[in-house]
């Protein structure tokens, strides 16, 4: 996992936003794999119907839960940070139309 998770505060913004970037792209990756896990995991549930591959369907569920989790906090910083750009250039724009 790229360090944006450990760092994310102290990038500067331009790093923040291909660390952020990067994350994304790894984390949706990683969860298109265990998507693949996951099905392989409920179709050998459903046919065994044993302890073992329903604790295999049911940790690949929650590694999928963990991924969405980590995506979702990438998101809303995502969302942060254009929320602050926008911000930035609506300030500009209103100083540029008062001269």
């Amino acid at each position: 996992m790229t360090s944006w998770f450990k760092d994310k505060y102290n990038l500067s913004k331009s790093e923040n936003i291909d660390e952020l970037a990067d994350t994304i792209n790894e984390q949706s990756a990683e969860q298109r794999k265990l998507l693949g896990v996951f099905d392989t995991a409920m179709s050998n549930f459903a046919a065994e119907r044993s302890l073992e591959t329903c604790l295999d369907a049911l940790n690949a569920s929650m590694q999928i839960a963990n991924i969405r989790g980590r995506l979702v906090e990438c998101y809303e910083h995502y969302a942060r940070l254009l929320e602050e750009e926008v911000k930035r250039i609506s300030r500009r724009e209103g100083d540029n139309g008062k001269s």
